[in-house]
């Protein structure tokens, strides 16, 4: 018989396993609305994403909430404006700074990826009970919130505490 520490042991690594496959797989996933449609990188998505649910932010806004440094934002952000997914606008609190906002194609375009995406997860969890779905949103929450929180405290993290 295991005792608890065993049984704790083979499930952490029965979790990095399967996070380590997760993550595999889920970067192999590029959905896409049609042929003519425009592709949404995991990355970009994030972003959209946190800009349509926040509202507008600052860059460093941005950079703090992904754990990201200044210049892979601004990379990125650049490539959205570019898209016309993106826009910038002056800060109501500072007029010297300026905030990121989505354009109403990035709007159109995130509403669309969303859709596909969440339509995924959906189909993927097709079979499981109500009970399972919601103790798998509960529990997925709290470990995002743990990641987050020990990213939080990574002196190796850029622009930590700017949440």
């Amino acid at each position: 018989m295991q005792s608890v520490r065993e049984t704790e042991l083979v499930s952490v690594e029965s979790i990095e396993q399967e996070l380590t496959l997760l993550v595999r797989r889920a970067q192999k996933v590029h959905l896409r609305g049609g042929p003519t449609e425009q592709v949404v990188e995991r990355a970009a998505y994030g972003i959209l994403a946190w800009l349509h649910d926040t509202g507008p932010l600052r860059s460093s806004e941005l950079a703090a909430h992904f754990h990201l440094d200044a210049s892979t934002i601004s990379r990125q952000v650049a490539a959205l404006e570019q898209a016309g997914l993106v826009t910038r606008e002056p800060d109501p609190d500072d007029r010297r700074a300026l905030r990121l906002r989505l354009t109403e194609h990035g709007r159109g375009v995130l509403k669309k990826t969303r859709a596909e995406r969440r339509g995924v997860v959906r189909e993927l969890l097709r079979s499981w009970s109500p009970e399972d779905l919601a103790s798998f949103a509960s529990l997925l929450e709290a470990f995002n919130a743990g990641l987050d929180e020990h990213l939080t405290g990574d002196p190796n993290t850029a622009e930590r505490g700017q949440q």
